[in-house]
């Protein structure tokens, strides 16, 4: 049995083995790939898996390789919607794959309304924390600014296109792995562009629309602010 599952009780065993099927990889053979549907949950029962990202210019971050007993892409399989990362082994390896339906299901099965709550916030945690990680190795300082601009105004009211910001630069800071002055810089620029608005002592007002558009000119011609 694997590593991973020996805490399980028959049951809930038998479920996992009626769901689960066995498939061999090739060593460099693509599994799947970053923002790919998230269709199974992957035991590794033989060999290597080498799970990474890459950016648009073709860089590579390594994340994690999981050997034999390892299990990954729990969050996206759980919490919908795409991969996070590219999955291909190193050598030959087999992995035991469960249709994420079925991995829900099982999970589900065990779990109070407010326990399933807590598991789907979960995912939805590690999914923020992965493009967090891309952020910070794949994009320029003005670009993590942006971004994470765009997020605090979604956050806060996804219907309105001006949102309120109660944020220092301080804390954008902390927020993009940058310092203080950094971010002074780059919000002054995007207060010329009408970007920031109403800047003042408690926070400022953020122009969403105006940011996307901005943002997407920056992305697509590489150049600086």
């Amino acid at each position: 049995m694997l590593p991973c599952l020996s805490g399980l009780a028959d049951k809930d065993l038998a479920a996992v083995g009626a769901a689960a099927v066995r498939k061999r990889f090739r060593k460099n053979e693509v599994i799947f790939g970053e923002s790919d549907r998230a269709e199974h949950f992957f035991i590794v029962a033989s060999g290597s898996i080498k799970l990474y990202k890459t950016s648009a210019e073709g860089r590579e971050l390594l994340i994690r390789v999981m050997q034999r007993g390892d299990y990954f892409c729990c969050a996206p399989a759980f919490g919908g919607g795409g991969y996070s990362v590219n999955a291909v082994p190193l050598e030959d390896s087999t992995l035991v794959m469960i249709p994420a339906e079925s991995f829900k299901e099982i999970i589900s099965s065990g779990l109070s309304g407010i326990g399933l709550k807590v598991i789907i916030g979960m995912c939805a945690r590690i999914r923020t924390l992965s493009n967090l990680v891309e952020d910070i190795t794949f994009k320029d300082v003005e670009q993590r600014v942006m971004l994470t601009l765009l997020r605090l105004a979604d956050e806060k009211s996804a219907e309105d296109n001006r949102v309120g910001l109660g944020v220092t630069h301080h804390d954008i800071a902390s927020m993009t792995g940058t310092v203080r002055e950094v971010v002074s810089r780059t919000m002054s620029r995007l207060k010329k562009e009408e970007i920031v608005l109403e800047s003042g002592p408690k926070g400022f007002v953020v122009d969403k629309k105006t940011l996307t558009d901005f943002l997407s000119r920056k992305t697509s011609s590489g150049k600086p602010l």
